[in-house]
């Protein structure tokens, strides 16, 4: 191209200088010769009385001015036609760009979704081969993405894509058909064993290690496939149905393949029935609030309760939250339905002794946002119920989410006069750092250290208590439901306490009745019964 560029340009030189001597070969011989003929001979009368010297300044001077006439305008042209030709270039190249961007995922470089239906409705339009669609989603993308950065989210996306690159081949094409899903086509023949093996090279392949993290993880991947025709001969139904194994794949166990079978579409139809029973249940108000007693143990008086949700199913009767919240969670209404439970629960409260608490759980996104706050502060308000009343539960999962922000968050509770409470402690990563680092007022000791059956849970619990006195936070232990144990946790320092002990979760024109339980009179008799032995002893 540049050889054929200078080609034409040594050309139009050429030209040009043929030009210049023409028109001063013609401006000589009109000067010297053709003016006395043609001037007389059109009637011009003609003075042929010039000097010699005046001849050849004209000659010069018509040879200048063509000169100028030729070259500035040529100029001008060569600049516009060069700035055409960049313009020309630049917008070809744009063109090239945004179809490759139409047809390639930007950061990855794979086949996007639209080309990869194209195709598969090309290989789906061709009855003599079969067709299978594998839909590969990662398992724990968005924890490292939460722990390390969107930035490294991207590393880690283009490193696993160009693992995926090694499995293409003639009749194998990979795409990113969304945010950390992949999908492949395999348009031929392959047995069911062959895709069997083709999904567990890419298990295996995408779950080591990645080299783009600060620390060695690995992503991990659930796969579903689909075959044409036996599940789908439609690209969408087909995609659906990978799609539907892929989720079947990941509730029953991660970091595996599923083939689609009839059987997960029913499911999927229940999760979509149950999904939309869940709007109308927020919108309709089904969601209740129950009351779970809260047990000072140094009084043996009952200081606060837990808002715990219940769900009355117009068809399934009473639910509890293991049969509802994961989804709720998953599905973003969290938001609604706490402040759904806060608002009833503060209504219901305003009508008890100005002492008695609320603890209510607060999800990971919501901490998360930095927006919650003021919005909690506002509804408190409508409700007329005293921020100092209100203690949020927390997990630790809420704490790795976005550290930053959650920080934020508790530090503006604390200055509102709510009180955090970090939950379930000791079951997910926070440790010593988190505790010193936020304003966290109290930890619970998750059940499942209560209902430790080996012989040094109650050095676990004692520890955890030790722990709690030397950062100067109070300690609820959960899951308390033998008054010996209620009694060991008050003798060795811990604050609060409560589980079926107590009382089970009641709706509110129920909790009256918590407040004359012979459980906190057993264990204040026997509180009593220890203080005097212990007095006994002193003095003896």
């Amino acid at each position: 191209m540049e050889d054929r560029s200078s080609k034409l340009q040594w050309r139009l030189a050429f030209w040009l200088f043929i030009s210049l001597i023409s028109v001063a070969a013609l401006a000589t011989l009109w000067e010297f010769t053709l003016e006395g003929i043609v001037l007389p001979w059109l009637g011009i009368p003609y003075d042929g009385g010039f000097e010699t010297a005046e001849r050849w300044r004209f000659v010069f001077t018509s040879t200048a001015f063509a000169i100028l006439s030729i070259l500035i305008p040529g100029w001008i042209i060569r600049r516009l036609l060069i700035s055409l030709s960049q313009s020309n270039g630049e917008i070809m190249a744009a063109r090239k760009e945004t179809l490759r961007l139409a047809r390639h995922d930007e950061l990855t470089g794979l086949h996007n979704r639209r080309v990869f239906m194209e195709r598969l409705r090309q290989a789906l339009s061709n009855r003599e081969t079969g067709t299978a669609v594998m839909i590969i989603d990662l398992d724990k993308f968005k924890p490292i993405n939460d722990t390390f950065g969107h930035a490294t989210g991207d590393e880690v996306l283009c490193e696993l894509a160009e693992r995926l690159r090694h499995f293409r081949r003639e009749g194998i094409s990979v795409a990113r058909i969304g945010g950390d899903e992949f999908a492949l086509l395999i348009d031929g023949s392959m047995t069911q064993d062959e895709l069997a093996l083709l999904a567990s090279g890419i298990c295996m392949a995408l779950s080591q290690p990645l080299a783009s993290t600060p620390h060695p993880v690995s992503a991990g991947v659930s796969i579903g496939i689909a075959l044409a025709p036996q599940d789908a001969n439609e690209p969408d139904l087909l995609l659906k149905c990978a799609d539907t194994a892929m989720y079947h794949s990941k509730n029953t166990g991660r970091g595996a393949y599923r083939f689609y079978d009839p059987a997960y579409g029913e499911a999927v139809r229940a999760r979509e029935r149950f999904e939309r029973e869940i709007i109308e249940a927020v919108q309709q108000g089904q969601f209740v609030p129950y009351f779970q007693p809260i047990v000072n143990l140094h009084s043996q008086q009952i200081s606060g309760f837990e808002i715990l949700a219940r769900w009355h199913h117009p068809g399934r009767g009473l639910l509890m939250p293991a049969d509802f919240i994961a989804d709720v969670d998953r599905m973003g209404v969290m938001p609604a339905l706490t402040e759904q439970m806060l608002r009833q629960s503060c209504r219901i409260a305003l009508n008890w002794e100005p002492h008695l608490t609320l603890a209510i759980n607060v999800s990971a996104s919501m901490i998360d946002d930095l927006g919650f706050p003021e919005s909690l502060r506002q509804q408190l308000l409508e409700e007329h119920f005293p921020c100092s009343r209100l203690e949020i539960e927390i997990t630790e999962e809420a704490l790795i989410t976005n550290l930053h922000n959650a920080k934020t968050n508790l530090n503006t509770f604390r200055a509102m006069g709510i009180s955090v409470s970090l939950d379930d402690f000791g079951t997910g990563y926070s440790g010593l750092y988190h505790l010193t680092q936020l304003s966290i007022d109290k930890i619970k000791i998750d059940r499942s250290f209560i209902a430790l059956q080996s012989s040094n849970k109650n050095q676990m619990v004692d520890a955890i208590l030790a722990m709690g006195k030397s950062l100067e936070m109070q300690v609820t232990a959960e899951g308390i439901e033998k008054v010996d144990m209620a009694q060991w946790l008050a003798m060795h320092g811990c604050d609060f306490a409560q589980g079926y002990l107590f009382g089970k979760p009641v709706p509110g024109e129920a909790v009256p009745h918590l407040f004359n339980g012979t459980a906190l009179k057993e264990l204040s008799a026997l509180l009593n019964e220890k203080m005097q032995s212990r007095a006994v002893l002193t003095v003896g």
